[in-house]
């Protein structure tokens, strides 16, 4: 998970994905949830369901035309709040100790989120985050947050990275990419960043704690 070769002191910037770093996330659960509710293929079905949240991850389509897509697709009789909550299912909770150690961070490095999302899940996030970390508002933890539906960009695309490299400036060999999915991880390694898989169950402050060890 976590390279001894990484220097903290010399890092000057911090990328964190949001979901599986920052919240837990269970990425198959609507997915399985609308196989296990409809007939049909369930690896068809899935397929077609992967292909809209990637439109809607990358701002191709909005909020309304993702849950209609999703009720054509599913032929389900739900309502939208219904297909929302479904969607909300792959979202866990954001440990309450990351507030200070975030916090702590950004007082020392740039630090910034780059995750493939969609509005949905976001006004989500940002409701648990603000119940788990009420002390630190998630904007005041971040140099910049960026979002795939926002910038019309999606990891593992090196696009993605080359875009909050070239808008900061950053320095790839001074810079931390953290992600739970490893085509993202090496991807961002293609680049020359220093990168971390982070694999479940999620240990930001082990990492953390680790990378400062190795610096005393």
């Amino acid at each position: 998970m976590m390279s001894l070769e990484i220097k903290y002191e010399e890092l000057e910037a911090i990328i964190f994905d949001l979901g599986g770093v920052i919240i837990e996330v269970e990425m198959g659960y609507p997915y399985d949830y609308f196989a296990q509710h409809t007939s049909g293929d369930k690896d068809i079905l899935i397929e077609d369901l992967r292909a809209i949240a990637l439109s809607y991850e990358i701002g191709k389509i909005g909020d309304e035309e993702f849950i209609n897509q999703v009720k054509e697709t599913t032929k389900l009789n739900k309502t939208d709040e219904d297909i929302k909550i479904i969607w909300n299912g792959m979202l866990g909770q954001v440990p309450s100790k990351l507030g200070k150690l975030l916090h702590k961070i950004k007082q020392e490095k740039k630090t910034f989120i780059l995750s493939n999302t969609n509005p949905i899940h976001i006004e989500e996030v940002e409701k648990r985050f603000k119940q788990s970390i009420p002390e630190y508002p998630l904007e005041t933890l971040f140099d910049k947050i960026y979002y795939s539906y926002e910038i019309g960009l999606h990891k593992p695309d090196q696009k993605i990275f080359e875009y909050i490299i070239k808008a900061h400036n950053l320095i790839p060999h001074r810079t931390l990419f953290i992600d739970d999915n490893i085509h993202n991880v090496n991807s961002a390694k293609k680049l020359g960043l220093q990168t971390i898989h982070m694999n479940p169950p999620m240990n930001l402050p082990h990492v953390f704690s680790s990378l400062y060890q190795e610096n005393k």
